[in-house]
């Protein structure tokens, strides 16, 4: 399956802790080939959008997260990145998410 990276996602990436990029990047590359992620390294959102999932990733940083989107039959979409700052997802993310999985849909 396919991987696009949204414009926003890119940006946020390049701002995200370089050791974990490469990590980062693997893991989509094993989602593009088909492989399914579990628990502690991917959960998914249904609450949120249905399809949408968050990698999390920790490094000397702190705690890092992608949130991607699978539209199935299409492509995985990487939507955002950010650090994590608090155990939930605040409401301004949550918009966030839902504004950007509506741009793709």
């Amino acid at each position: 399956m396919e991987i696009v990276l949204l414009r926003q996602a890119e940006n946020e990436l390049k701002d995200g802790p370089k050791e974990l990029m490469q990590d980062i990047y693997s893991l989509f590359d094993e989602l593009s080939q088909g492989k399914s992620l579990g628990m502690p390294i991917s959960r998914p959102l249904p609450t949120i959008v249905r399809g949408l999932h968050e990698l999390r990733l920790s490094g000397k940083g702190g705690e890092f997260r992608v949130f991607y989107f699978i539209k199935i039959g299409d492509a995985i979409y990487i939507i955002h990145a950010a650090s994590k700052k608090k155990q939930a997802i605040d409401k301004k993310t949550i918009d966030l998410l839902k504004t950007r999985v509506r741009s793709i849909e």
